[in-house]
């Protein structure tokens, strides 16, 4: 028996995958960050913890801004694929081959939110004053979770400034560059 789906929100899905993108989506970071030696003594957890949620907060910030009702899903889908994309071709820390963790990174959630309706707003001005709000509270979040831990953060990014390239974001904007200088190779000069 069909069961009918419950519309989600357009803030809801944004909240979601931005959970999804900053857990799932980093895990070669977390791992990285577990291993590192000035975190041995315990306080990985809290530190990865800590860097997933800032990481949720300016996802959910810039995802509630596209928090529309006909925008969102395919904005996820760019972001839910960008991500699995960038895992393409990493050196993974498990016997997992790299299309399986594409399909674990972007397939299940893809699923799930295409097979989900989006709900509606009757009102334009409504929806632009839930996405600020949305938008507010993450960037306060954000906000918050930086004033708490910035002696931890600044320390550890720049000891480990290379932690940056494992964000899925900076890899996947380095392949987009890849990609357009080799479409757009300039041509040679003719005599």
């Amino acid at each position: 028996m069909l069961t009918t789906r419950t519309p989600q929100s357009p803030h809801r899905l944004a909240l979601l995958g931005s959970m999804w993108l900053a857990c799932a989506g980093q895990w070669r970071l977390w791992h990285t960050l577990a291993r590192l030696p000035e975190l041995a003594d315990g306080r990985a957890p809290a530190f990865i913890g800590s860097t997933m949620v800032l990481l949720a907060a300016l996802c959910t910030l810039v995802f509630s801004l596209l928090a529309w009702p006909r925008v969102i899903r395919p904005a996820l889908s760019l972001a839910l694929l960008g991500t699995a994309w960038a895992a393409l071709g990493v050196d993974l820390p498990m016997d997992m081959p790299t299309p399986t963790l594409s399909v674990l990174l972007a397939g299940g959630p893809l699923a799930w939110l295409w097979s989900r309706p989006v709900l509606h707003s009757s009102d334009t001005w409504t929806q632009l004053l839930n996405n600020l709000g949305v938008a507010m509270a993450a960037a306060g979040v954000a906000t918050a979770v930086l004033i708490l831990s910035v002696a931890d953060f600044s320390w550890m990014w720049l000891q480990h400034a290379e932690l940056a390239e494992l964000l899925s974001p900076v890899r996947l904007w380095r392949m987009l560059l890849l990609v357009q200088n080799v479409l757009f190779l300039p041509s040679p000069p003719t005599a």
